[in-house]
């Protein structure tokens, strides 16, 4: 396997934690948004926000696991 490959290979591990990161962030701020009351808040906001906070979630974990995938195929051709 050529260096150009492994490159590849690493930037994408790469991109994956980031957007694992930064999916990471959204939800977390999306749950604040389901547990710190304000006025005006209705039942429906709050759920919008937890269902986007857990789909954020699961996206974090399936970025997580790509990255994980990705370094086991690495190691492989290394």
């Amino acid at each position: 396997m050529d260096s150009k490959v492994i490159r590849e290979i690493k930037v994408k591990i790469q991109d994956y934690q980031h957007y694992g990161i930064v999916l990471l962030s959204l939800s977390s701020f999306l749950y604040l948004g389901t547990v710190i009351p304000f006025a005006g808040k209705d039942t429906t906001d709050a759920i919008v926000c937890g269902s986007a906070s857990l789909a954020g979630l699961g996206f974090t974990a399936l970025m997580y696991y790509q990255a994980k995938r990705l370094k086991k195929r690495l190691q492989e051709y290394q």
